[in-house]
Parts: C-alpha cells; structure tokens; sequence
C-alpha cells in the first residue's frame, strides 16, 4: 500500500453550493424517505450501522446519478474536487456517491472502504453545513487508525477530507443530533472495483 494520507480542505464549495447540497442532506431526503438500512461495513453485515441515501452508484445506476438533485451535487463535486486537486479525474473516477446518517449516540465500525492494499482509492467525506451551532462537546468527527493511534477528523462544516480508502476509519455520532455526511469513493480508472459498496 502507499503511504496513507488524509487531508482536509475548508471551505470546500462557494456559499451558495455549500447551501444547496447542505439543505439536500438534511432536508432533500426526509429521514426514512429514500433512506435504507446503512452497512455492517465488512464487520458485521448483518448488524447495519446508520442509514444511507444513494444518490449515484456504478455499479446499479449505470453511470446516471438517480435524480436531477443527484446530478447537481455530483457535478459540483467532480467540479470542486477538480479545482482542489487538479488531475485527479484524469486518473480517478466516481464510482459512488451517497448521503450517510447516525442517529445521536449511534456508534459506527470501525473499516476499510476497499479490502486490498493493492487497490488504488480514494475517499472524500463532506461535512455538511448542519442545522444547530456544532460544537466540539457534539462529537461527530471521523476517526482514522494510524500507527497503533487514533487520529480525529473535527466535522467543521462546508469541509472535504480525503483519505486513502485503505485507512481503518469510523464515524463518530453526534450527542443530541443526526449526523450527515456525503461520502465519494472513486477508483482508478484502470482497475476494477475490489469491493462495490
């Protein structure tokens, strides 16, 4: 495997489309509309954690995000990821796209987004803007294992971290609230997917 990064961006999109996948997240999908059981992520499948919005998934939409509202947010995202990290499409492509939630005090597995150290990925997680004053006695960052260390991620709003999708990771929930994220995971173009999840 290559050397693990995670890297964070703030202020990842402009106001107004910070704005508009923000209110998609927590008001586009109504909790329980469009929503399915989330992913025992590799631990345990059938014990599920949190609960996912699809809105672009190659393997079942063939290339097509599922709704007009989809599109938009995956077209910002090719967009933005492209301004802040130049030539990343020319080597990676998007193979899902999905709006995640925990419940307050929800607690996450620990997992890999891709099961071999050969495969060349990527994850990006967005926080979006919430709908309270987050503060850090709220929780709701990801965690990354690194060197026999645990390594916190703060879901400062309107941010995109980028990991190697490698990296044992989790979410952390909230204290009194849902915590939602939009995850991408891309791929190189060149291999094919070790894990379509």
């Amino acid at each position: 495997m290559k050397k693990p990064s995670i890297q964070q961006a703030e202020d990842f999109f402009p106001a107004e489309v910070a704005e508009y996948v923000s209110s998609y997240s927590y008001n586009g999908t109504p909790y329980g509309t469009g929503f399915r059981y989330g992913e025992g992520d590799g631990v345990d499948e059938d014990v599920p954690t949190g609960m996912v919005h699809d809105l672009y998934h190659a393997m079942q939409d063939e290339g097509v995000p599922i709704s007009d509202e989809a599109r938009t947010i995956y077209n910002s995202f090719v967009k933005y990821i492209h301004e802040k990290y130049p030539g990343f499409w020319d080597t990676y492509k998007i193979y899902r796209l999905y709006v995640n939630v925990f419940a307050p005090k929800e607690q996450a597995y620990f997992h890999c987004d891709c099961d071999e150290e050969e495969t060349d990925q990527w994850t990006f997680l967005y926080y979006p803007i919430p709908d309270f004053d987050w503060k850090l006695n709220d929780g709701g960052w990801t965690e990354f294992e690194l060197d026999q260390k645990i390594i916190g991620v703060m879901p400062i709003p309107n941010t995109l971290v980028r990991f190697s999708s490698q990296i044992n990771h989790r979410a952390t929930p909230f204290r009194n609230n849902h915590r939602f994220t939009v995850a991408i995971k891309c791929v190189n173009q060149n291999e094919s997917l070790v894990r379509p999840n």
